[in-house]
């Protein structure tokens, strides 16, 4: 039996334009989206990496730096954590993995008057921002996306490029437990592991080497978990003092919902965490019984089917009885 292959680009005019872009200009500066995880990361790096491979010239900034636990992809260091790393003129300002301008926050600093930009992104909420827009909301990972671009364009994949995108893909697939993954997602992670990829070796950096504090903080998750009578939503709310009892900042709790997640039955789990004193953390894990990303949007933020997340306007009180309201209306329960 024969299946059509997945591995061919939605858009494929968008990924001409991209290359285009890439090939014509020679100075770039490469942005993502704030509080990054695993794919944002990866997939800046990586084509921070494919460019330099070109002998073009290419700056990494985020809001805030590398997250602690990606901190051992290759180049994670040279990112730059502020606005002021910034050094124009460029070409063109690479967004990748972000939905929205909004979703860079403090980074929109860096980007200078009137630069040409290339949005690169799957989130089937982007809001096509850029000079140049390309965007595949069904696959699973803007690495993938990256991983496409340097097969087309005829670029080399060296190590360091595999290691990077291996992260983004195998971040946000959920170690390929996702709907979104395709044949094509793990044809691409075979070739990444031929080019020297460790697959043991990157899990066990991301999943596999917790710190004493965030053991702690997995506790104090797993007591705080709450569900509803249906046993069909469960969330938590992961307090200030939650972070400061166990010694460890909020952007190390960013895959606690997916422990949510993990309860038999759980149809829509939701994790909650305070920004400030009226901006709280919002997301959402859920089956296909719910939207997650239109869950989400009802607090002005955005994602995937089956993982979202959204920056609520309201105090972490507020924010739990509006986001389980909002899990009972999508499932019906309410």
């Amino acid at each position: 039996m024969t299946h059509p292959r997945d591995d061919a680009p939605a858009d494929p005019a968008g990924l001409r334009a991209a290359i285009e872009e890439l090939r014509r200009g020679r100075r770039f500066l490469v942005v993502t989206h704030a509080r990054p995880d695993g794919d944002a990361i990866g997939s800046a790096l990586a084509l921070a990496h494919l460019l330099r491979g070109e002998g073009k010239e290419a700056e990494c900034v985020v809001d805030a730096g590398t997250p602690p636990d990606l901190a051992f992809l290759p180049g994670s260091a040279a990112i730059g954590g502020t606005p002021a790393a910034a050094r124009p003129p460029y070409d063109a300002v690479l967004i990748v993995d972000a939905a929205g301008l909004d979703r860079i926050e403090g980074m929109r600093d860096a980007v200078p008057t009137g630069a040409r930009i290339v949005n690169i992104d799957h989130h089937a909420s982007n809001t096509r921002f850029g000079a140049v827009n390309w965007i595949e909301p069904s696959w699973g990972s803007t690495g993938e996306m990256i991983g496409a671009l340097a097969r087309e364009a005829g670029w080399r994949l060296t190590r360091e490029i595999a290691v990077c995108l291996y992260v983004a893909i195998v971040t946000d697939t959920g170690r390929f437990m996702f709907s979104s993954t395709r044949p094509a997602t793990h044809e691409l992670a075979a070739e990444l592991q031929r080019h020297g990829v460790d697959p043991g070796a990157i899990n066990r950096e991301i999943w596999g080497s917790n710190s004493l504090a965030e053991l702690r903080l997995h506790a104090e998750t797993i007591r705080a978990i709450r569900t509803d009578p249906t046993g069909r939503i469960a969330w938590v709310v992961l307090t200030q003092k939650m972070f400061e009892d166990a010694g460890i900042t909020p952007t190390e709790s960013q895959n606690y919902v997916s422990l949510v997640k993990s309860i038999r039955g759980v149809e829509v789990a939701i994790l909650l965490r305070p920004l400030s004193a009226r901006e709280v953390k919002l997301s959402v894990r859920s089956e296909p019984s719910c939207d997650a990303a239109a869950l989400c949007a009802r607090f002005g933020g955005g994602g995937h089917l089956r993982a979202a997340g959204a920056t609520m306007q309201m105090s972490l009180e507020e924010a739990e009885v509006a986001a389980v309201a909002a899990a009972r209306d999508a499932l019906g329960t309410g």
